[in-house]
């Protein structure tokens, strides 16, 4: 009867870190991919733009959770699309003039506002910081990592050194650049109060 090897201690370990990592890079993407579409639009990278003259608003809600919800006629800014019966929920303030919306792909249309387009962003930058962060501790579990005073991350065996560092700067630079978003989401807010 032959014997299996047995897989040692730190192999095994090695194959759980790395299982982790790859779930942890599948939510992630998973995330980001979510929110990338809404965030899109918002932005207005993505869809038909074009105008919606407003027959019909409504508001739904009230005080600070009122959203306002308006119907009637959707031109393509080219002039190659027409729609009499369109639709878009959540327009920020507006007068008689055409609203400005995009035509997703899914047939609805989406105001662009920067406000919302910060808050997607930051959400996104949050989760790819938030991913690096996780990552990065997984990197640091292993013993032959070492991470030591005046160690810098670079002088650890390759790859880790390599992979260290570069998860350290994805995580700090997203975790600022989320923290950046949010801040432009709040001073947008601000201003499309007060004008």
């Amino acid at each position: 009867m032959e014997e299996k090897p047995e897989l040692s201690p730190s192999l095994s370990w090695t194959a759980l870190g790395l299982l982790l990592a790859a779930g942890v890079i599948a939510l992630a993407v998973w995330l980001v991919s979510l929110l990338w579409g809404p965030f899109a639009y918002r932005a207005g990278l993505a869809g038909t733009p074009g105008t919606l003259t407003a027959a019909h608003c409504h508001v739904t809600g009230s005080g600070k959770y009122s959203k306002r919800d308006c119907s009637g006629t959707f031109v393509a800014s080219t002039g190659a699309f027409t729609d009499s019966s369109a639709h878009t929920y959540d327009v920020a303030r507006f007068d008689d003039s055409p609203i400005r919306v995009q035509r997703r792909s899914d047939g609805g249309y989406t105001q662009p506002r920067a406000d919302r387009a910060a808050t997607a962003l930051s959400v996104i930058f949050g989760i790819v910081s938030g991913a690096a962060a996780l990552l990065l501790f997984l990197c640091l579990m292993p013993l032959k990592v070492s991470f030591g005073k005046g160690v810098r991350l670079g002088a650890n065996p390759q790859p880790w050194g390599a992979l260290l560092w570069l998860l350290s700067r994805v995580s700090v630079g997203a975790a600022i650049a989320a923290a950046a978003s949010l801040l432009m989401m709040v001073v947008l807010a601000i201003l499309q109060r007060f004008l």
